[in-house]
This record gives structure tokens, sequence and C-alpha cells, in this order.
């Protein structure tokens, strides 16, 4: 990466050797000696670090030095990452080793002996490297500093001041009316059907933001009968954009169709309804591949429209029907307002005249791109320190070339705390257009060691990492957030992307039909191309795997030896920490060799048609979070073994799920059970879920009744339960509750969403949580007739809202309502939307 970032990897080694792992592998491998030299060494070259960052940018040595160290401090923290595992392993079949012999062939057994030899030998190696970088470090006059352990910003970051809330449509209001009527226009006699609207411009203007929002306009939307979109970025897959479109439309992902296939479903869909049509930022200008989806796109009706959104007059030209409507730079004026907005609170401006000015002379620098002054804003909302807003305007980088654009998201960047700068360039290795979901990130990051505990010892590292999101979102280094409740989304913008890319470009390797190369530096593998990938890649560079840390399958492994080559690929991988793949692939297990990978903490093939896991799966003690495909049949009782596992996305085919099973994962915090059409019961064993702070039960239309032992969850906080169709909540109450134990629950939010069949709220389970519950949300459940008495005993409770649930909200309504009485404490209600979120006062 551009910066070496060897200070964070020193601090996360200092903390393994310092934590109870780091006392274990002491004790229990003999190592004593070796380690306390390691740590000597690591804290002797840890207090200089923090000067030699500084410096590096200026210092062409520096910088060579610390990338070598760090190189060092990976080998460092693999070799410290062998032995948690065979820790691990060792305390599995500790603790299973009663059950019978066939665990113990399950998990074959290491002699210690070798195993101790080999380590000391590698820690000595380590240990010798590291004295030879440092006694480089004299010839650099490095001070020593004080240890900054903090990896957690504190400071307050309000998240509805995310990209969307000035996206860039101040000072485009004729730009906006003129396309409107555009697409409002009624067809003539000789229009080209479809018609095609170019919006041309480069980037950070705010295309795709405007293209959007005149989407969203209620007198466009009215005007058709089918809104439709899809991102197409650099790469113009034309079965990846019919996908896409479908998605849209449909909310079908049809990964499993063939071309074939997905034309006839296109053409289902848009047959006799005029539709609007996005196709955002369009890069290639292949003429060819445009007349071929064209055609596609004529099925519609009469009047159908389409907005391309492109860096390019030759895709215009391409693409187009209608002239481009070419989008100008941003008016002086404009981008002041704009910058005002993002980087003042409200009555700021009047008390600090002296920052007004230097942000008009911050907006000079931007060159009229809203996208850069937008983000510079950001980064000063809420500054009120002349010097740092000085330090902004007068950065070295609005000296490098570029059109404003460049330098000020460089600038945006260089002020990110270090720990927020490894989390945004590792977003590097995803595709552009991706999708993030914000739980999902932080597992991400959380496998590779990016987020630390904070200062407070009870603090998860889930909670640390959600923080981190919450600050780039405000930093505008995402966008397109949106908050589906349960879990928050959001993207990239594709500039950021590329920041992002080149900043990260030492570690990081895209495999794609252009380039099949990989470096010995590589760390981050992205392939877009698995064809390139299998059959040049692999052969062409043997000896540059071993060091890979995360790979993401951003295209289809297909073809008759996939899996050969899949399984040959995990030969390679001896320190993989992360593994997505993101689109179907062919075959529907994995090999056996996957159980090899014993560095992996994170793994995705939820896009897959993976049916079924094989035994070595199981041995991936290391394993922390775990998202599964659609079809996958089942989840053995084997996931007992995966101690490690702290976060599981499910889906499964299975009518229940056996005890002995998930039920054991001690570690687990988050658990999804979703899209299991058979599922009708759950483990009866869920007290063992000892750690588990979120459970989301989504789309199981089968599910009949909630295990009684989910009252015995006393660490869970949020518990969302959502379109069940069959499922009755009162089946977690006992029939005889005046002889249960009164409940103790930690739950702050909990939500009911489309459960038709449940005709009661479970007040015993309600009640367990009337000292912690502070957000309550009912929706879409007809058949529940009255709010249960304990609501007025839930003091704690700031918000309660109720949608689609006619014979409650009825009886809920504000002063007039019978169970008003009951919630007329509560701070905030909503009740259909009628009261729009009003305070109640008594």
């Amino acid at each position: 990466m551009a910066e070496a970032f060897a200070a964070e990897i020193a601090k996360s080694l200092l903390g393994k050797l310092g934590s109870f792992a780091g006392q274990e592998f002491r004790l229990a491998w003999g190592l004593e000696d070796d380690l306390a030299r390691l740590e000597e060494r690591l804290k002797a070259i840890n207090a200089v670090l923090s000067d030699a960052e500084k410096q590096q940018s200026k210092n062409d040595r520096i910088r060579l030095w610390l990338h070598m160290l760090r190189e060092v401090l990976y080998d460092a923290e693999d070799v410290l990452d062998e032995m948690e595992c065979e820790t691990l392993r060792r305390e599995v079949v500790k603790t299973t080793g009663s059950t019978s012999r066939k665990v113990r062939r399950f998990f074959t057994s290491s002699n210690m002996i070798p195993f101790r030899l080999k380590m000391g030998h590698k820690i000595k190696k380590i240990i010798e490297r590291l004295a030879q970088i440092s006694s480089l470090r004299s010839e650099f006059n490095l001070s020593e500093q004080a240890i900054d352990c903090s990896h957690v910003l504190h400071e307050e970051t309000e998240m509805n001041r995310s990209f969307e809330s000035f996206s860039g449509l101040i000072g485009r209001d004729k730009d906006r009316e003129r396309i409107i009527n555009l697409l409002r226009a009624p067809i003539k006699v000789g229009d080209a059907h479809p018609l095609v609207l170019p919006i041309v411009g480069m980037g950070g203007l705010g295309k795709t933001s405007l293209a959007k929002s005149v989407c969203d306009a209620e007198n466009v939307r009215s005007h058709f009968d089918l809104k439709m979109e899809a991102c197409v970025s650099d790469d113009f897959s034309l079965k990846l954009v019919i996908q896409k479109i479908i998605k849209s439309a449909t909310g079908e992902r049809c990964a499993d169709l063939d071309e074939g296939e997905l034309n006839k479903k296109l053409e289902d869909i848009m047959k006799g309804k005029k539709y609007l049509l996005l196709l955002d930022d369009v890069w290639n200008d292949e003429a060819q591949k445009w007349l071929l989806l064209k055609p596609l796109l004529s099925k519609g009706a009469d009047g159908s429209k389409i907005i391309v959104t492109t860096r390019s007059r030759r895709v215009a030209e391409i693409m187009g029907t209608d002239a481009a409507h070419n989008l100008s730079f941003l008016g002086q004026e404009d981008c002041l307002s704009l910058f005002y907005k993002c980087a003042f609170k409200e009555g700021q401006m009047e008390l600090n005249p002296n920052l007004v000015g230097v942000g008009k002379e911050i907006v000079e620098k931007c060159k009229q791109v809203p996208l850069a002054v937008i983000n510079l804003g950001t980064q000063l909302y809420g500054k009120t320190d002349e010097k740092e807003w000085k330090s902004v305007r007068d950065s070295e980088k609005w000296e490098e070339e570029g059109d404003g654009i460049l330098p000020a998201l460089k600038i945006s960047y260089q002020r990110l705390p270090t720990h927020l700068k490894r989390c945004f360039l590792y977003c590097s290795v995803f595709p552009k257009d991706y999708l993030f979901r914000d739980l999902l990130m932080v597992q991400f990051w959380m496998a590779h060691g990016l987020i630390l505990q904070s200062s407070n010892p009870n603090e998860k590292l889930e909670d640390v990492g959600l923080r981190y999101v919450r600050q780039l979102i405000s930093r505008c280094f995402f966008q397109d957030y949106e908050d589906f409740n349960y879990v928050a989304a959001f993207k990239m913008h594709d500039l950021m992307h590329d920041l992002a890319s080149s900043l990260a470009q030492n570690e990081f390797s895209i495999i794609s039909s252009q380039n099949h190369q990989i470096s010995k530096t590589t760390r981050h593998l992205s392939v877009l191309d698995s064809d390139s990938f299998f059959h040049q890649t692999l052969s062409k560079f043997p000896n540059n795997f071993h060091q890979v840390r995360s790979i993401v399958f951003a295209d289809s492994i297909v073809g008759p030896t996939c899996k050969t080559n899949f399984e040959k690929c995990l030969l390679e991988f001896k320190h993989l920490r992360s593994l997505e793949l993101m689109d179907v692939s062919e075959f529907d297990s994995f090999p056996e060799r996957i159980g090899a990978l014993k560095h992996l903490r994170y793994i995705d093939f939820g896009n897959t048609k993976i049916k079924r896991l094989p035994k070595s799966f199981f041995k991936l003690q290391n394993l922390q979070a775990m998202v599964t495909g659609f079809e996958l049949e089942e989840l053995p009782k084997d996931v007992r073994y995966m101690t490690s596992l702290r976060f599981l996305d499910l889906t499964t085919q299975q009518k229940r799920l056996p005890e002995g099973g998930i039920g054991c994962l001690e570690c687990l915090q988050t658990l999804f059970i979703g899209y299991c059409k058979n599922l009708e019961n759950l483990c009866e064993d869920m007290q063992g879920l000892r750690s588990l702070q979120k459970l989301f039960i989504l789309g199981c239309d089968s599910l009949i009744s909630l295990p009684k032992s989910i009252k015995c969850l006393t660490t869970l906080e949020e518990l969302f339960i959502m379109n069940c169709d069959e499922l009755d909540l009162m089946t977690i109450e006992e029939k005889n509750e005046e002889k249960i134990q009164p409940l103790s629950l930690s739950l702050r939010i909990v939500m009911f969403g489309n459960l038709p069949s449940t005709i009661a709220l479970p007040e015993q389970f309600l009640q367990g949580s009337a000292e912690s519950l502070q957000t309550f949300l009912i929706k879409e459940c007809p058949s529940i007739g009255e709010m249960p008495e304990c609501i007025s005993n839930l003091k704690k409770l700031q918000n309660l809202e109720i949608n689609d649930c006619p014979r409650l909200s009825k009886r809920c309504r504000r002063e007039t309502g019978e169970d008003w009485p009951k919630i007329k404490h509560i701070p905030i209600i909503k009740v259909d939307d009628d009261d729009n979120g009003e305070e109640t006062s008594d």
C-alpha cells in the first residue's frame, strides 16, 4: 500500500502477544524465551514507528525501510496465527475428546515436539530479520514517541449527514428540469425506440445523483409503468447487465439462468410496459456490445426511455438517440453554498467569519467539482480551529496534477486516522458498485485484524467496527447509505474506489482479461475474470500466492474443470484470511482441501450453488464469519467444532435445526436465519449461545414456533423477526406463567414484521426486558388485537412504532384508543405514520 502501516501491524502483534492467547502460547509450546525476545524487539521498533510514518511521504529511504519492516511483521503475524490455530485445534480435541474416537480421527493430532521446533525456528528467523532492519533506523534519526494504543475515535458523527444530504443537486435545478421535460415529452413520429438520453460529464460532477433524482421525481415515476436501473461500470458484460436490470425490476437474482433464459425473462418483464431505465456509469465504447443489448430493450411499450450516465463522449455518441446532456462544472456561488452546508453546523458561520474566508479559498481550489467540495466540507464539519482549515487550504496535494477532485480526495484521505485509512484501503479488494453491508464489512475488517479492542474492555470488536463504518460514511468515503432497521447498506463512489485502488496497489492486484499478473507483494486479490486467473495467472506465477490474505471471486467460476481449478487454487493460499465467492459457481460442493485453509476467518459463498459442506470444512476453527448460499441442503452438527465463529448468516433447506450444532457456538455474536423455506423449527438448545447479541429470523415461511430456550438468551440485545407467515410468537410463552421465574433479558430493540399468524405479543418475554428495551417496532401484523399490559412497565422504552396493524393501530390511537393509557408514557410514538413521531406529554 502507499503507506506501510507498520505501526498498526506492530500494535496488533503486541496486542496478540500480550493477550491471554499469547500467554497460552508461552505455556503450551515452551517458547517463553523466544516470544519474550520477539516482544522486546517489537516494542523497541514500535517506539519510533510513529515518527517514521510521519516522515515517509518526504523520505523515500524511510518509506522503503517501512515496507521492508511491514513484510517481516506480516510474516510474524502468520507465525503467531499458526500457533493460535494449533492451540485452537488442540482445544477442540480436548473439549470433545470424550465424545468418540471419531472426533480424534477428525482432528488428526500432530506431534508437539516437531511443531515446537518448527515454530521456534521461524520465530528466531523473524527476530534476526527484525534486528537487521532495526539496525538501519539509526540512519534516519527517528525519535521515540509515546505509543498511542487507542484505535477508536470517540467523536460524534451525524449519520443523517451522509452523501445524499448534499449530493450535488444544489445548483442543478435547470439541468433537472430539462431532463424531466425530455422524459415526459410525448413521443413523435420517427422517434427512436427506446429513446436514449445520455448525461455526460467528468467524474465527481454529480451525474448519478442528478439521474437518480430525476428518476425518483413523482411526476416522472407516474409517467412510466416500470422503473429499473443498473450500474454498468468498467466491464460491459451483457449477461451481468441483464441480471442487474431484472433484479432491479423484480428483486430476483437470476444468476443460474443462461443467456437465452435471461433474454426471455427480460422480455416478459418489459412487454407491454412503458419503462424508464437508468444505465449508470457506462464506460465501454465497443458499439457491438450496445448493439446486442439494444434489441432486448426495444421490447417495452412505445414511450420507453433510457438514461445513460457516462464520462465518455464516445459512449454517448454510440448509445444516444437524443442529444447528450452535458453536465457542466458547478457555478462558484453554488459551490460555496454546498461547501458551507457541508462544513458548518447551524449558526456556526456567523460566529466564525475567518473560517468563511478560508473556506472560500478552499472551494476555489476544488475547481467547481461538487464531489471535491462535498468531501472537504464534510472533513471540516464542526471544526473551529482556523489552523486546521488553513492546513487543508495550504496542503501540498493541491500542487499535484489534477482537476481539483483527485487532490481533494487525497487530502481527505490524508486527514483520516491511520486505522480508518487501512479499513478504507481494504475495501478496494471488492469490485466497483459493490453493495456493502455494515455488519459484514466489520467482519471482513476483523478477519484482517484491522479492528483492535478499544480502551473499554467491555466493548465488543463489532461495536468498534460499526463506529468505524459510521465515521467513514460521515466523511463521505461511502455513499448511497440506506438503513434497513437491522442492517445498513452503502457503496463507494467509483472515484473513491479508484483512489483506494491506486493507494493500495503495492498489496492489491486485479486479475482481468487485460491483466493476468500478480506480484510477490500482493496480499489482496480481486478476480474479475476467473478464466484468466485459472489458466494464466496460476500457471505463470506459481510462487506468488503463499502471501495472499484475501481473495474475491467477482466473476463466475464456470466451465467443466472449475472445481479442479478451484482445488488447485486452494493449495496455493497458505495464509488466506478471507474468501468471497460473489457469483454462482458451477460446482455444488467445496473440495475437501478447503479444510487446509486453517487461517481462514471470513467466508462468503452466499451467491453460489453450494449444496453440501465436506467434513474437512469444519476443521476451520479460526473461522469467525460465514455466509452460506441459498441452496445449502443442511448445516451439520459438526458446525459446533467452529469454536471461533462470531457471525453466521444461514440459509438452509432443513426442516429443523438439530440440537448439538449451532446451539454449541458459545462465541457467536450475530445469527441471521434467513429465507429457509422448509424450516419449521429451530434448535431447542439455544441457551448455549452465551454471547449472542443480535438474532435475525427473516423470510422463513414454514416456521411454526420459536424454541422456549430463546428466553435464556440473556445477552441478546437486538431481535428482528420478519416475514414468517406461519409463526405464532406466543409459542415461546409457558402455559403456567405464574410458575416461571421472572426473565432477565437485555433486549434494546425488538422488531416484529409481517407475521400474519401471530395474534398476541409475548408478554412475559417483553416484560423480561423492562429495564433495557428502548425501541419496539410492530409492522404488518394484522391479527394482533391489543397491546399487552406489560407495555406500561417498560420504563426505558423510548420509541414505539406501529404500522399496518389495523386492530392494534386503532387501539393505540393518541388519546382516544383503548390501549393509549398503556403507552402514553413512551416519548416517541408513531402509529401508521399519522403522528409523525410526535413526542408525548403527560
